[in-house]
């Protein structure tokens, strides 16, 4: 009974971690992707496991408020995933790439 419930624990989180559809991924072309879409899809897609404030850490996610890491380097493991995150470049355009740097910079003390 506990092995099923960690299986199906482990299942969850890495579902609700990892990349999802892909409708808020396609943005209007007639709209710019602006800082409120940026956190809106951070509180949607990155939040279940780093929190509102960066700080959750579920599945050992990064403390996202103690950050050192440059905007190349955010983006690029957004992009690629790093160790248990998992990619999320076929889920971003570039431009919420873009866009999701500093919504996360912005949760640094």
């Amino acid at each position: 009974m506990v092995l099923r419930l960690s299986v199906f624990l482990a299942l969850f989180l890495l579902v609700s971690c990892g990349p999802q559809t892909k409708e808020l991924d396609q943005t209007s072309e007639e709209k710019p992707f602006t800082k409120e879409d940026a956190t809106s899809l951070f509180t949607m897609r990155c939040a279940s496991c780093h929190g509102e404030d960066g700080k959750l850490g579920v599945s050992g996610a990064k403390d996202l408020s103690i950050s050192t890491l440059t905007d190349t380097e955010i983006s690029s493991t957004i992009y690629n995933g790093k160790n248990g995150m998992p990619s999320f470049g076929g889920s971003f355009t570039q431009e919420q790439l873009k866009a999701l740097v500093p919504v996360v910079k912005s949760l640094r003390k």
